[in-house]
């Protein structure tokens, strides 16, 4: 059982709607055929100067990947299933489909696949740019990187993003559903990755990836992820979310921008997360499983969170003896259009602290800024300038004691509430240890003394993790649980040798829920909750999601759940005609929009032709878009 495996994803339909849009749509950005990722950005200049990734551990937990995929061929790619247990696990719908550890947990182009979007994410950042037939492929922006990619699920045939590429869960020996995400995040720390590209979204809440984030943040290691393809509005600041693998304090959160440095039209919306801008628009990109075609395309926030992970491979190849957090803090201080040397956050929150600037970081010496995350900082320092979430990371609360969790008051404009158990004072804690840390180097260096690093955040997080709790679960993320001797040292008053972790942590993620009273305390709304842990899950249990919208296949990716004002505005554009395939749950497939009583009127207002061929290509046959299972994998953006 992992902690939060209990909580397992329960994703909404409309949750996972909203992140399907990645690699869809042509653009006509990439008409004159340029891959702007590449020749815009500067990496030609850095192939020439030997910076191409080589010695850089780079993992990517996504969907299976087409090992035979011309792109990946002589690319350095390891592939790898991470399991809590056992050695094996089979498709929840399929047991004659198995992944095994050691084995192949690839797809081939003899399976009928030729691309995946793991596939395409592993090849932005090593292809070889070769493709089927003679045709473009991906090249890769960090050729010579070590990958090492993870399955999070078993591929399906068909579209390669969004909701319909929803995985099949992954069952293992013992019945229980594998959370391999956090498993594989594990691996790749333990692993000696340096950067963790997570292109998939996580739409429920999710306190199973808090603890190993943390165990990768005291590590050094570079979490980047991307925001939804949706334009519903975020956060109002930069404050993290605990319970989200995207928005996890101390990840870099990207948004996806064309090459005239516009936010893609997907995502274009405030989101005070995002924290990074990066080339996901008019790029390389695929369509369905069964094409070997490469198009140029929009490729969301998912090909965006590629991309600078490949410039971040390259960025860690030049300065070897920086840290995770000194690359970070280059990051955000050296961003396109800011000299000043400082961390700028748009006061809109929509563009983060800026575009990515490659030739920048490679220009900057990143090794005399602070071993200090500044993601996870800026959202502990932001979080205290709201009322809303004051307190959030810096006061911890005796109903922590009891296992509790509480809500934040609402803190977007949709009123979205930040929900903080435990976990947030892990957060805050990790966030005090690395100040410390680097004030005891800072000081170390103005006494004239030697190796002062030895003392920074990165240096001591064996002993973090200890402090933080991370030996009393690394089991249950499939790692090794033997424990190593307490240090001697103790650096902080303030802070105890033993766990951070309470006695009751562990044992309550297999206990029952425990209700908890109202409360005001520091800005933030303690409402009557229920502890959002519960047993691992066995396969085949729980409730079917639901959609009450359409779901409209205007291109080649279906989107939706869409509102009836969403399919007003789509037919006035001409974009929702009678004759395009509309689907919602309880249909039995595809249908033309004019044949569907509930949309006539809607079409007949903006005078819609209703009459059409009725024969009119349908999406393709068999399963409905929207999962049949109670609980989803990642999706891919």
């Amino acid at each position: 059982m992992m902690v939060g495996r209990h909580l397992r994803r329960t994703l909404s339909a409309v949750a996972v709607a909203v992140a399907c849009v990645g690699l869809c749509a042509p653009s006509a950005l990439a008409d004159d055929g340029v891959d702007w990722r590449i020749e815009d950005m500067g990496v030609r200049g850095a192939w020439s100067a030997g910076i191409t990734g080589k010695g850089v551990t780079v993992a990517v937990i996504d969907t299976q990947v087409v090992a035979d995929h011309p792109s990946l061929q002589g690319a350095d790619v390891e592939y790898r299933l991470a399991l809590e247990t056992g050695t094996s696990c089979q498709d929840e719908y399929d047991s004659s489909r198995v992944m095994h550890k050691p084995g192949d947990v690839t797809l081939s182009t003899s399976d009928g696949f030729y691309n995946t979007h793991g596939t395409v994410m592993v090849s932005l950042i090593a292809g070889n740019g070769k493709g089927y037939d003679d045709g473009i492929g991906y090249q890769g922006i960090a050729p010579d990187a070590h990958v090492i990619a993870y399955p999070h699920s078993f591929t399906k045939a068909g579209p390669t993003s969004g909701i319909f590429a929803l995985g099949h869960q992954c069952v293992a020996e013992d019945g229980q559903y594998a959370d391999l995400p956090e498993t594989s995040l594990a691996d790749a720390v333990d692993s000696g990755a340096r950067v963790v590209n997570m292109s998939y979204g996580d739409f429920g809440f999710n306190d199973s990836h808090g603890p190993v984030a943390l165990h990768a943040i005291r590590h050094g290691v570079i979490l980047v992820s991307g925001r939804n393809n949706d334009i519903d509005p975020g956060l109002y600041d930069l404050v993290g979310n605990p319970l989200s693998t995207n928005y996890f304090p101390g990840t870099v959160t990207t948004n996806s921008i064309g090459r005239d440095g516009s936010i893609s039209k997907v995502s274009d919306t405030m989101d005070g997360n995002v924290s990074i801008l990066s080339p996901g628009v008019g790029i390389p990109a695929a369509g369905q499983t069964d094409s070997k075609e490469t198009i140029f395309a929009e490729g969301g926030t998912s090909s965006a969170t590629a991309d600078l992970t490949g410039y971040l491979a390259l960025v860690l190849q030049k300065w070897p003896d920086a840290t995770g957090n000194q690359v970070l803090q280059s990051l955000v201080r050296n961003t396109k259009g800011n000299d000043s040397g400082e961390a700028k956050l748009d006061p809109e929150h929509k563009r983060g602290f800026g575009e990515v600037d490659l030739e920048k970081l490679l220009r900057m010496d990143p090794t005399a800024y602070p071993d200090i995350n500044p993601l996870l900082e800026w959202a502990v320092k932001a979080s205290e300038e709201h009322e809303e979430t004051k307190g959030l990371y810096t006061r911890f609360h005796d109903m922590w004691k009891e296992g509790g969790a509480f809500d934040t008051d609402p803190f977007s404009p949709e009123g979205e509430k930040i929900e903080c158990s435990y976990l947030c004072r892990l957060i805050g804690k990790e966030a005090q240890r690395e100040k410390k840390a680097w004030k005891k180097v800072e000081q170390c260096r103005k006494d004239g003394g030697s190796d002062c690093m030895k003392y920074s955040a990165t240096a001591t997080a064996d002993k973090a993790d200890r402090e933080g709790g991370w030996d009393d679960v690394k089991a249950e993320y499939g790692r090794p649980s033997s424990k190593p001797p307490k240090s001697d040292e103790s650096d902080e008053a303030d802070e105890s040798d033993g766990s951070l972790l309470p006695p009751w942590f562990v044992p309550a993620v297999i206990g029952g829920p425990a209700v908890l009273t109202a409360a005001l305390f520091g800005g933030i709304a303690l409402a009557v909750t229920h502890v959002r842990r519960k047993r691992r899950r066995a396969a085949g249990t729980g409730a079917t999601p639901a959609a009450n919208g359409y779901y409209v296949a205007a291109g080649p990716t279906p989107t939706g759940p869409l509102d009836t004002g969403q399919l007003a505005s789509m037919a006035a554009d001409g974009t929702l005609t009678g004759t395009t395939p509309v689907w919602r749950q309880g249909m039995d497939g595809w249908h033309p929009a004019a044949t569907i009583a509930e949309l006539v009127p809607i079409l007949q207002t903006v005078g819609t032709p209703t009459a059409g061929n009725p024969s009119a290509t349908m999406p393709q046959a068999g399963a409905p878009p929207v999962s049949s299972h109670p609980e989803s994998t990642p999706q891919a953006r």
